[in-house]
């Protein structure tokens, strides 16, 4: 595979930072990392919240994001329209990563069929377990209980620890003692 099939294969990332940022050298940093990614042929758009205010006001879900949660999620990475990080710089591992991962062709599912199980993915989604594990087991008998921890209250020593029942029943009437 040569650089320009891989590059061919690669989605772009779309990275809004705060302008002024609040760690100038975190910032510059980040930048030189995007930088050098793109002119490795990454495709990477940064936008800075002062110079590009219009494309903070654009992207929707850059938009409900600064709206619900406010400045603080700055900055935030895209892959399409799908945010995949908030509040922190991504790595340069993470940028490559997600370039290559929303490059990747991907079939289509229906969001309706997938809900109903696995086989209502045309990939025929994740393969079910064959074998119980966990509380599923022990209720299945496929696996023994745990020994308890020694010293704790059986089921009959329990104690309410607002005061009252101390595990004998409810009370009876005329038994209310204050």
């Amino acid at each position: 595979m040569t650089d320009a099939d891989e590059t061919a294969t690669l989605a772009g990332l779309d990275i809004f930072l705060a302008s002024p940022p609040p760690d100038h050298e975190q910032q510059e940093a980040f930048l030189d990392e995007a930088a050098a990614l793109a002119l490795d042929g990454q495709p990477i758009t940064v936008y800075l919240q002062d110079e590009d205010a219009w494309a903070f006001e654009e992207c929707e879900p850059v938009r409900a994001l600064l709206d619900s949660a406010g400045e603080g999620a700055l900055p935030i990475t895209l892959l399409g329209l799908d945010i995949v990080v908030t509040a922190v710089y991504p790595s340069t591992e993470q940028m490559i990563r997600f370039a290559r991962e929303g490059g990747a062709p991907r079939t289509p599912t229906s969001a309706a069929a997938a809900a109903c199980g696995p086989g209502g993915t045309p990939t025929g989604g994740a393969p079910l377990p064959r074998e119980a594990g966990g509380f599923a087991a022990q209720l299945m008998g496929g696996a023994p209980a745990p020994a308890r921890p020694e010293g704790g209250p059986d089921i009959g020593g329990r104690w309410n620890l607002m005061g009252g029942d101390h595990g004998d029943g409810l009370p009876g009437v005329g038994s209310a003692e204050r």
